[in-house]
């Protein structure tokens, strides 16, 4: 004959099932109670302060990736076409998207619209007049504006690669421009991509970033 029932029951049926009266183990209890305590805190880092975002983790990851690939492309120069053809590189423009909200975007905003720094989506510079210039503020600085020499930071590839995404956010629109700054200057020149990969064979020249009236040019922002 079995041993009787020890196991205490609980005091109500359903359709005539009797339950046992099992209580969950203190230390699952305790492994809920320190999740959930857990959680506050990483709820307020991750989701109200400082934590990234899955989005800026994903960034940051790609970048990386990309950024090797930048070193990899050897000695560039910053020259006009090397600047425009950099700037249609989605993947590498990755890269130079990251490195300026990074570095760049405390005085000029994350997406170029200017702070304490000017304005990077107009037509106007004050210390540019021709593509090329861009690098060589990235790389000499302007102390006068409290902008550093980046060059004692990034290597050549890194700063050609940043010259090349702020000259694709010229004609963008920013959230809250800032008033124009410095003198106007011409449209950056237009872009020829190689024969394969203009998709008609026609080996047409693509409007830059920033270029002016050209139909396929994103509008320039109106201060």
């Amino acid at each position: 004959m079995s041993a009787p029932q020890t196991t205490p029951i609980t005091d109500h049926q359903y359709d005539g099932i009797e339950e046992f009266d099992n209580p969950v183990p203190p230390w699952w209890n305790w492994i809920f109670l320190l999740t959930f305590l857990f959680s506050v805190p990483y709820f307020m880092y991750y989701t109200v302060g400082v934590g990234e975002t899955l989005e800026q983790s994903y960034d940051a990851e790609t970048a990386a990736f990309f950024e090797v690939m930048a070193k990899q492309l050897g000695d560039i120069e910053p020259d006009a076409p090397t600047l425009l053809r950099l700037g249609h590189d989605e993947k590498l423009m990755i890269t130079g998207r990251v490195l300026f909200r990074a570095n760049c975007a405390v005085c000029h905003m994350p997406d170029g619209g200017g702070n304490t720094g000017p304005n990077l989506t107009d037509d106007h510079f004050l210390n540019v007049k021709k593509i090329e210039d861009l690098y060589t503020v990235i790389h000499d600085g302007s102390v006068p504006k409290g902008m550093p020499a980046w060059s004692k930071t990034f290597g050549k590839p890194q700063m050609v690669v940043l010259a090349a995404y702020i000259a694709s956010l010229r004609g963008t629109k920013p959230a809250a421009a800032k008033a124009p700054q410095g003198n106007a200057i011409p449209p950056w020149p237009a872009w020829t991509p190689p024969p394969a990969a203009t998709g008609d064979g026609a080996g047409g020249a693509t409007p830059a970033p920033g270029a002016a009236k050209a139909p396929a040019a994103r509008t320039t922002d109106a201060n």
